[in-house]
């Protein structure tokens, strides 16, 4: 794909998303400062494993593996359920919201990982309520 393309559709992407964002009043819905964040060892190695593999078929062509890095930084202090809807109901880009509620939990497990961030014994909430409740935070060195 070209730069001009890739660019088209990024921009496209971005449109959307804000759209999204805006339509579900979720601009503002930020989390509190008592709750877990994302640095809170919220995903197993497991499914952040089972997450590599979907990422590759369905996220790579797209996104590299850094792309995520500085989506983080504009998404800190807002809820990760916020931000799954947002990837879930967008991606991919030329089928959006065609992979199963746990295929997207478990792709986020593995972004998560590619961010760096620590993983646990339990897995990623499925619920996005419970996702809601977990800040997307800078990554604690």
């Amino acid at each position: 794909m070209d730069l001009k393309k890739q660019l088209i559709n990024r921009l496209g992407f971005f449109i959307r998303n804000c759209l999204l964002i805006s339509v579900f009043g979720l601009a503002n819905l930020s989390v509190a400062d008592d709750t877990i964040s994302i640095n809170d060892k919220i995903y197993s190695a497991q499914q952040a494993k089972i997450g590599e593999a979907l990422y590759k078929d369905n996220c790579l062509i797209c996104h590299d593996k850094k792309y995520f890095r500085p989506v983080f930084k504009t998404w800190e202090n807002q809820s990760l359920g916020t931000f799954f809807l947002v990837m879930s109901s967008s991606m991919p880009e030329d089928n959006p919201g065609s992979l199963s509620h746990q295929e997207f939990i478990d792709i986020l497990a593995y972004i998560l990982k590619l961010n760096r961030y620590p993983s646990g014994k339990q897995k990623l909430p499925t619920s996005t309520d419970k996702l809601n409740l977990i800040a997307i935070t800078s990554r604690k060195k």
